[in-house]
């Protein structure tokens, strides 16, 4: 496996596993590559799948309506194609469960997995069925069901009608600091540009603006966000629901100061120390967080790395006024640097903040641990530490214990994420 060092922001992990698909599945699929006529003694239709559709991540499970044979040890699905070849995709069922009606189990892979064993990787169908043995080689079959494959990965059960395309809604820019009174804008972009509807813009559980029916680009715009952090999403919903699904974007923070400094950590920022100066700079260099490397098992089976933060230095000269301070930062998605179509969420990342070194005083305060797959984790601006009003004054490093959990199906590749760390010279820590 290829790992880079990647800049100070890009938290890097390699990857390998099967790419998935992502799109609408095509309405037209050629029933030539099932068998036919079908093998004998088995029940179309007595086999389930659940979910009945997807975009080719899902790791489906499956109940069987009939009960195989009295004396059979085994049973597990197997797909078959017009040239009779198998592939065995499910986990087994053993014992005497096997001869119950209504057994049933998971597959041991995604159905990207699935389809890049059983075939071409083209637009293509399939017989999924049990097949209930004794022990090696080939049984009895009995229920089956026809899943047809799109060339994109995405699936379905034969007959079961189209799939509704899911969209994807992003905001941008990731972050913003400004003084009171400036005019913000946030654009909210959806995906596919086809999909219509409307765009909710929401902090919290408030609605800011309801953007008028369109597509594409949708934007909120106010000069009216009070002094502090504002934590903005934006909802898609769509006008044909049928056809395309709702989607919610991770949060744009926008930060209301009239102190502040702010950098991002390939950006070293520095002010000269004076006299009632507060300053933050960056330790230059890049977090490199290995290897990525498979934990877990059955469906919690992922990929894990982990690194540690570049310090972030902080100096505080503001003796008249001891106003305090506050350190946050925030992340965006991971994305292959190769295709940037392929990417996971920055809810991926957590840390683990600590005070690598304290002022004079000792009164400087690290920001609470934010786990891995918590949502919105480190999307939404988190604190890395501060100092409460009275406190803080002098210099002191922050730094942070990283850690990264993401899907095993992840596209192979190297990904890179952009952290971005934000000084509040005028906001203690609460």
């Amino acid at each position: 496996m290829k790992t880079t060092s990647l800049k100070r922001q890009a938290l890097v992990a390699g990857v390998v596993l099967g790419a998935m698909g992502a799109t609408l599945l095509a309405p037209s699929i050629a029933q030539a590559e099932v068998p036919n006529p079908l093998p004998a003694g088995i029940n179309l239709g007595g086999l389930h799948l659940n979910p009945t559709s997807g975009n080719g991540g899902e790791t489906p499970s499956f109940t069987a309506d009939s009960a195989c044979p009295a004396g059979t040890n085994l049973a597990n699905v197997n797909t078959i194609d017009l040239g009779g070849v198998e592939q065995t995709i499910s986990n087994n069922v053993a014992g005497i469960l096997a001869t119950s009606p209504g057994f049933g189990t998971t597959f041991n892979t995604d159905m990207s997995t699935v389809q890049a064993l059983a075939g071409n990787g083209g637009a293509e169908s399939f017989l999924f069925l049990i097949d209930c043995r004794t022990g090696a080689g080939h049984g009895t079959y009995t229920d089956a069901v026809q899943v047809d494959f799109a060339a994109d990965g995405s699936w379905q059960i034969h007959g079961s009608g189209p799939v509704q395309q899911p969209t994807t809604t992003t905001v941008s820019p990731a972050s913003q600091t400004v003084a009171p009174g400036t005019n913000v804008t946030v654009t909210a972009t959806v995906s596919p540009a086809a999909a219509t509807g409307t765009v909710e813009f929401k902090e919290g559980a408030t609605t800011l603006f309801t953007a008028p029916s369109g597509s594409g680009t949708f934007t909120f715009s106010s000069a009216a966000l009070s002094l502090g952090t504002h934590n903005i999403t934006a909802t898609f919903h769509a006008a044909n629901a049928a056809a395309y699904g709702d989607s919610t974007s991770s949060a744009a923070t926008v930060v209301i100061a009239s102190d502040t400094t702010t950098a991002t950590e390939n950006i070293q920022v520095g002010v000269p120390q004076e006299q009632g100066v507060f300053t933050m700079t960056v330790d230059p260099g890049i977090v490199d967080m290995g290897t990525a490397h498979l934990q877990g098992t059955g469906d919690a089976r992922h990929f894990h790395a982990e690194g540690n933060l570049k310090n972030v230095n902080v100096s505080d000269g503001r003796d008249q006024t001891v106003p305090g301070w506050s350190v946050t930062g925030q992340v965006g998605d991971f994305t292959n640097t190769a295709d940037a179509t392929k990417k996971f969420s920055g809810t991926s990342l957590g840390w683990q903040p600590a005070v690598v070194a304290q002022n004079a005083a000792g009164n400087v305060v690290a920001g609470p641990a934010v786990g891995t797959g918590v949502n919105p984790g480190l999307t939404s601006a988190s604190s890395l530490g501060g100092a409460q009003a009275g406190k803080g004054l002098g210099d002191s490093k922050l730094g942070a214990a990283l850690s990264l959990d993401f899907p095993k199906g992840t596209t192979p590749g190297t990904y890179a994420a952009t952290i971005t760390i934000t000084g509040l010279g005028g906001t203690p820590l609460a």
